[in-house]
């Protein structure tokens, strides 16, 4: 009997294990949605702006969707995307307003100095 429980124990540990490890992979038109919401409310952008915002960022959601299904070696690949990235936000600083562009840059700095204490907490 105990090991029947314990089986049945492990073989339910096991079942929701595997489920909780499907992630749901979003389109690039919904990466490039959720992007434009975040910096339309952060950035206050316009309609007309938030048009233009989209587009660049549906562009680059794309890109890197591509760049990631050709399977490259990890240099190649980090290179192109930091490329994509790159010629993104030159895009980016054309369409928004000097002071938008002020808080994209501070915007952008916070998430690098989180991305780098969580490199550092995990060494």
């Amino acid at each position: 009997m105990k090991k029947l429980l314990m089986i049945l124990a492990l073989a339910g540990g096991l079942s929701f294990t595997a489920s909780a490890q499907k992630k749901v992979e979003k389109t690039p038109a919904q990466k490039a949605g959720n992007k434009t919401e975040h910096l339309e409310k952060h950035l206050k952008l316009t309609a007309d702006q938030t048009k233009k915002v989209n587009a660049v960022l549906l562009a680059q959601a794309t890109s890197i969707d591509s760049l990631k299904k050709l399977k490259q070696d990890k240099k190649t690949s980090h290179l192109a995307d930091q490329k994509i990235k790159k010629q993104t936000s030159e895009k980016l600083d054309k369409i928004f307003t000097p002071e938008q562009k002020k808080l994209y840059a501070e915007m952008k700095a916070e998430k690098k100095a989180k991305k780098d204490a969580i490199k550092k907490a995990a060494q």
